[in-house]
């Protein structure tokens, strides 16, 4: 308990890959035409580079799988054609294969499907930065020292034989003058290589900090409080820290929203809120923070780009003690404050207020760190029968899932860890809805629920845990009028 009370407020080196902080794998679950498919797209670490697909098909009619990398700015369009991925030997219904991503920002998947029931397409948005530098191990680094040292003793060597002993016929003396002039040829030669060597390490440094400055950076949130007797109101500043310019196009509604803010704290990090903030001017938002206690929170900030391009920005924040009765400023805000409930061998269930529950069926020895794996949920009445949902934010769930050390942050829903509102971005760029240089055109986003989502109170959430470690879960549901959360604690092995 007392290492998540620890790590709340820790400033941790966010290993931050866009949209989410830590988790870098994209989850897709949905469908392509009449097939059902479950995507796993996990990026480079650099740009260009190959990103790993796997897909899963849900049927046996399935014939052929094809992907396809498309980038925001050309769409399907202008885009290479698909590649044929291959069927994993001994596994009838998956795919793998490779797709080049050849520049940075918001690209999308297309996963095309043959089989006995026509052709579908499922689009799966993938963000891609270079986000990864390698280091060299002290053995390595060493080992190549070594080996530069022979190669430097070896140049030396080849100009002494060129310039002295190889001039000497065979059956001839070496004689002493030639060899005074060879010994000076090599002395001369000597610094002439060192400088070589100095010279190729400057241009080595000087290509490593150009890729450095290639690298993204996530973007700055900055939060100031200001209250009275009504308000108790977080002003979110958003800056771009990346010196190629990451946000160039103006923020667009997800699920409704401008802005998903999370916000955890409390003694235990037993204290939640998902609070959705309007924007008042470019990257600057506004809302009341109503219900929870003073303190210290970190919050997390999820922001979708006009491009598909989805960012979170991390920051830490005060909340002073509230004046007087505020007012939530969006129907669709939420909080809870519960104690986390431990997965154990047999799943574990948490009460979720007025009667209801939320049942997490997995087993922790079930959950390994860079698998595939379903979170399976059922909500249950005061009864004890399952209970049909409500959608909220178009979804039957939302969940939030953060490491114990605050390395991994990711926001979740039954269909993975992508964003709709981006699928919506690159299908209108193909049919035609956005401007020359590929932005939104006004109208041009369904505002719309979901319709298709099954609200069954039996739900999954599939997603990959980067690493081992031990995390927590908040699950929101809506049985009825009220949006309610469901805290889980999960080791992964």
């Amino acid at each position: 308990m007392k290492r998540w009370t620890g790590a709340v407020f820790v400033v941790a080196a966010w290993a931050v890959v866009t949209a989410h902080v830590g988790s870098p794998d994209v989850t897709f679950d949905g469908a392509a035409g009449p097939y059902g498919i479950r995507t796993i797209v996990r990026p480079p670490s650099v740009v260009p580079g190959l990103a790993e697909v796997i897909v899963r098909a849900a049927s046996d009619d399935v014939d052929s799988v094809s992907i396809q990398p498309v980038f925001w700015r050309t769409g399907a369009a202008g885009s290479p054609s698909p590649d044929k991925m291959t069927r994993v030997a001994g596994q009838p219904r998956v795919y793998t294969g490779q797709l080049w991503l050849m520049a940075r920002g918001s690209y999308s998947v297309y996963v095309h499907v043959d089989g006995r029931k026509g052709a579908g397409t499922a689009i799966v948005p993938v963000d891609s930065f270079a986000t990864g530098r390698l280091g060299l191990s002290l053995p390595l680094g060493a080992i190549l020292v070594v080996l530069g040292g022979l190669l430097f003793a070896g140049l030396v060597t080849i100009v002494r034989a060129s310039s002295g002993e190889s001039l000497v016929p065979p059956g001839e003396a070496f004689d002493p003058a030639l060899r005074k002039r060879s010994n000076a040829i090599t002395a001369i030669s000597i610094p002439i290589l060192a400088l070589a060597v100095f010279g190729g390490a400057r241009w080595w440094n000087s290509v490593d900090a150009d890729y450095q400055r290639t690298m993204f950076h996530p973007p700055v949130a900055a939060a100031t409080i200001t209250g009275d007797s009504a308000h108790r109101t977080m002003r979110l500043v958003l800056r771009d820290t990346a010196e190629f310019r990451s946000i160039f196009v103006p923020v667009a509604p997800d699920h409704g929203k401008m802005m998903h803010l999370f916000l955890v704290g409390g003694q235990n990090m037993d204290v939640f809120a998902h609070l959705h903030p309007v924007e008042r001017d470019s990257l600057v938002f506004v809302g009341e923070v109503p219900w929870l206690p003073a303190g210290p929170y970190r919050l997390f900030a999820d922001v979708m780009l006009d491009n598909g391009l989805t960012l979170t920005a991390t920051d830490t924040v005060g909340l002073p003690q509230m004046l007087g009765a505020v007012v939530p400023s969006d129907s669709d805000d939420s909080w809870a404050s519960t104690s986390a409930v431990a997965l154990g061998a047999t799943g574990a269930s948490a009460p979720l207020g007025g009667g209801y529950s939320l049942t997490m069926s997995n087993s922790s020895e079930t959950i390994g760190a860079r698998t595939p794996v379903d979170l399976s949920f059922t909500v249950r009445d005061p009864t004890g029968s399952v209970v049909p949902l409500r959608p909220y934010l178009g979804m039957a769930a939302h969940a939030v899932v953060i490491r114990d050390d605050q390395s991994v942050f990711v926001h979740l829903h039954p269909m993975g860890t992508v964003s709709t509102t981006a699928q919506q971005v690159f299908r209108a760029r193909d049919a035609g809805d956005t401007t020359l240089h590929g932005r939104l055109k006004p109208g041009s986003l369904d505002a719309r629920p979901m319709t298709g989502m099954p609200m069954s109170g039996q739900f999954t959430l599939p997603y990959e845990f980067p690493k081992p470690g031990r995390y927590r879960l908040w699950v929101q549901v809506k049985p009825a009028q009220e949006v309610l959360t469901g805290v889980f604690d999960v080791t992964v092995r």
